[in-house]
Protein backbone atom coordinates (compact mmCIF):
# COMPACT_ATOMS: atom_id res chain seq x y z
CA UNK A 1 0.00 0.00 0.00
CA UNK A 2 1.48 3.35 -1.07
CA UNK A 3 1.91 6.21 1.38
CA UNK A 4 -1.16 8.44 1.51
CA UNK A 5 -3.21 5.84 -0.38
CA UNK A 6 -6.58 5.06 1.13
CA UNK A 7 -8.26 1.75 0.36
CA UNK A 8 -12.00 1.52 0.86
CA UNK A 9 -13.14 -1.92 1.93
CA UNK A 10 -16.77 -2.90 1.42
CA UNK A 11 -16.38 -6.60 0.60
CA UNK A 12 -18.20 -8.59 3.30
CA UNK A 13 -15.40 -11.15 3.76
CA UNK A 14 -12.69 -8.50 4.04
CA UNK A 15 -14.83 -6.52 6.49
CA UNK A 16 -15.31 -9.65 8.62
CA UNK A 17 -11.55 -10.35 8.68
CA UNK A 18 -10.80 -6.86 9.96
CA UNK A 19 -13.68 -6.96 12.44
CA UNK A 20 -12.42 -10.29 13.81
CA UNK A 21 -8.96 -8.77 14.24
CA UNK A 22 -10.48 -5.86 16.18
CA UNK A 23 -12.54 -8.24 18.31
CA UNK A 24 -9.33 -10.00 19.37
CA UNK A 25 -8.46 -6.99 21.57
CA UNK A 26 -10.11 -6.67 24.96
CA UNK A 27 -11.04 -3.41 26.69
CA UNK A 28 -7.88 -3.44 28.82
CA UNK A 29 -5.91 -3.12 25.56
CA UNK A 30 -7.77 0.01 24.45
CA UNK A 31 -5.67 3.16 24.44
CA UNK A 32 -7.44 6.46 23.84
CA UNK A 33 -5.09 9.15 22.56
CA UNK A 34 -5.10 12.72 23.80
CA UNK A 35 -6.34 13.71 20.35
CA UNK A 36 -9.31 11.32 20.75
CA UNK A 37 -10.32 12.87 24.08
CA UNK A 38 -9.84 16.43 22.85
CA UNK A 39 -11.89 15.94 19.70
CA UNK A 40 -14.60 14.02 21.56
CA UNK A 41 -14.97 16.91 24.00
CA UNK A 42 -15.02 19.54 21.24
CA UNK A 43 -17.71 17.61 19.36
CA UNK A 44 -19.82 17.12 22.50
CA UNK A 45 -19.84 13.34 22.12
CA UNK A 46 -20.02 10.80 24.93
CA UNK A 47 -17.23 8.26 25.33
CA UNK A 48 -19.61 5.54 26.59
CA UNK A 49 -21.74 5.93 23.46
CA UNK A 50 -18.66 5.43 21.27
CA UNK A 51 -17.78 2.24 23.18
CA UNK A 52 -21.34 0.93 22.74
CA UNK A 53 -21.39 1.63 19.00
CA UNK A 54 -17.91 0.12 18.58
CA UNK A 55 -19.35 -3.29 19.53
CA UNK A 56 -22.20 -3.04 16.98
CA UNK A 57 -20.16 -4.63 14.23
CA UNK A 58 -23.22 -5.42 12.11
CA UNK A 59 -23.60 -1.66 11.49
CA UNK A 60 -20.19 -1.35 9.79
CA UNK A 61 -20.70 -0.67 6.10
CA UNK A 62 -17.23 0.55 5.15
CA UNK A 63 -13.67 0.43 6.43
CA UNK A 64 -10.98 2.73 5.10
CA UNK A 65 -7.44 1.41 5.42
CA UNK A 66 -4.31 3.54 5.08
CA UNK A 67 -0.62 3.34 5.77
CA UNK A 68 0.30 5.98 8.33
CA UNK A 69 3.30 8.23 8.71
CA UNK A 70 5.40 5.83 10.81
CA UNK A 71 4.44 2.71 8.84
CA UNK A 72 1.50 1.55 10.96
CA UNK A 73 -1.75 0.56 9.29
CA UNK A 74 -4.76 2.59 10.39
CA UNK A 75 -8.42 1.79 9.93
CA UNK A 76 -11.44 4.03 9.95
CA UNK A 77 -14.60 2.10 10.72
CA UNK A 78 -17.84 3.57 9.38
CA UNK A 79 -21.04 2.66 11.22
CA UNK A 80 -24.51 3.35 9.77
CA UNK A 81 -26.59 4.76 12.64
CA UNK A 82 -29.63 5.65 10.54
CA UNK A 83 -30.41 6.84 7.02
CA UNK A 84 -28.70 10.23 7.43
CA UNK A 85 -26.29 9.61 10.28
CA UNK A 86 -23.02 7.68 10.44
CA UNK A 87 -20.16 7.40 12.89
CA UNK A 88 -16.53 6.82 12.07
CA UNK A 89 -14.01 5.52 14.57
CA UNK A 90 -10.32 5.71 13.61
CA UNK A 91 -8.04 3.09 15.16
CA UNK A 92 -4.52 1.75 14.91
CA UNK A 93 -4.16 -1.91 15.92
CA UNK A 94 -0.73 -2.48 17.44
CA UNK A 95 0.87 -5.62 18.86
CA UNK A 96 -0.41 -5.33 22.45
CA UNK A 97 -2.99 -2.55 22.20
CA UNK A 98 -5.39 -0.77 19.94
CA UNK A 99 -5.15 3.01 19.75
CA UNK A 100 -8.23 5.11 19.21
CA UNK A 101 -7.47 8.26 17.21
CA UNK A 102 -10.86 9.87 16.77
CA UNK A 103 -14.61 9.40 16.56
CA UNK A 104 -16.69 11.58 14.24
CA UNK A 105 -20.44 11.61 13.79
CA UNK A 106 -21.60 12.56 10.31
CA UNK A 107 -25.13 13.90 10.17
CA UNK A 108 -25.51 13.23 6.48
CA UNK A 109 -25.60 10.31 4.11
CA UNK A 110 -22.06 9.24 3.13
CA UNK A 111 -23.04 7.37 -0.05
CA UNK A 112 -21.82 10.27 -2.21
CA UNK A 113 -18.43 10.27 -0.46
CA UNK A 114 -18.03 6.58 -1.17
CA UNK A 115 -19.16 6.90 -4.79
CA UNK A 116 -16.86 9.91 -5.39
CA UNK A 117 -13.93 8.02 -3.86
CA UNK A 118 -14.48 5.02 -6.12
CA UNK A 119 -14.66 7.24 -9.20
CA UNK A 120 -11.30 8.86 -8.35
CA UNK A 121 -9.52 5.49 -8.16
Amino acid sequence: MDDEKVVQITDKEELENIINMIKSYNKSQYNFTTWYWKRLFLRGMEHERILEILQEYDKIFLIEKRKLKFGDIGYELFYKLNINSSLSIAIIPLKNKIEFIHAIEYKRNLDKRIKDFKQKR
